[in-house]
């Protein structure tokens, strides 16, 4: 189990954070990825919590700067990293692994197709393509996305491996980083799913999750400003709005999801995802610490 009273965590500048994720601290100030959060002290059900420099979630590494590479190896330890992204995806917005010397990058994409909402292939015209297939009904498409997202079983297989990575992490030094492209949906399902397996309270899983809101307003800005350029942006507003948003119902819709099928969330990580009674003991006492 990890100690964090000792003094010798090397702690990356945190921002300030206004709303549910203020409690836990979080976000890392970066200056080119704006959605990546330190899940440090968020407190599980046994009064521990989750140990601060060891677990971050994050959207794609592209757009880092040399700073921001180094705020990740230096100051946060980053020593693996997750790519949760489909291989096109990965192939048009490469993690800078050149960049990142002595990190495992490991693949482990939860959609192997193209699916509205998450996946962000294609660029502009792929970005166009999604919003106006979400125009109808943006929110119970996303709804219907999440419960795919549980319930596929190439989905399952991904976030298996997810924690099969994390696990391995949790042996080693260092943090383990896992993203998608954004940090909301793929990476927001795999880290609620991971705070539960922590056994953190649904509440504090929800509050995180929705904490998203306040880092990726202005992705959504420049997506309906690119679209407007271009003279595309008619009656899009709220397909915009939807795509670029973490919303309870979303992240609902999946543990509903979960719960119909499995009976309960801590039935389908054992059954689905391999999460065992034993492999959950081993991820709390890797990444749960005394407060």
């Amino acid at each position: 189990m990890v100690d964090v009273s000792s003094d010798a965590i090397s702690m990356p500048p945190v921002a300030d954070a206004e709303g549910p994720e203020g409690a836990f601290g979080g976000r890392i100030a970066l200056e080119g990825l704006p959605n990546t959060r330190d899940l440090g002290g968020i407190p599980a059900s046994d009064g521990r919590i989750v140990a601060p420099g060891r677990l971050i979630r994050s959207g794609s590494l592209d757009r880092a700067t040399e700073r921001d590479l180094r705020t990740l190896l230096d100051d946060c330890r980053v020593r693996t990293v997750i790519d949760l992204r489909t291989e096109e995806e990965r192939r048009e917005r490469p993690d800078p692994e050149g960049a990142m010397t002595g990190v495992r990058f490991v693949s482990d994409p939860v959609l192997n197709t193209a699916t509205l909402g998450i996946t962000r292939e294609g660029g502009f015209l792929g970005a166009f393509r999604a919003l106006r297939a979400l125009k109808k009904d943006p929110a119970g498409v996303m709804e219907g996305v999440y419960e795919r997202l549980v319930l596929d079983e190439g989905s399952q297989r991904g976030y298996a491996r997810f924690f099969d990575d994390v696990l391995a992490a949790g042996s080693k030094e260092g943090a383990v980083l896992w993203h998608c492209t954004v940090g909301k949906d793929r990476a927001g399902l795999a880290t609620a799913l991971l705070l539960h397996a922590l056994g953190v309270s649904r509440d504090a899983v929800m509050a995180d999750y929705l904490a998203t809101n306040h880092y990726v307003a202005s992705h959504a800005q420049g997506v309906a400003d690119a679209l407007a350029a271009h003279g595309l942006s008619r009656g899009l507003d709220e397909s915009i709005r939807v795509l670029n948003s973490a919303d309870p119902r979303f992240l609902e819709a999946a543990f509903a999801a979960a719960e119909r099928v499995f009976g309960d969330l801590d039935a389908y990580l054992r059954d689905a995802l391999r999460m065992t009674d034993d492999r959950r003991a081993s991820l709390r006492d890797c990444y749960l610490a005394r407060a």
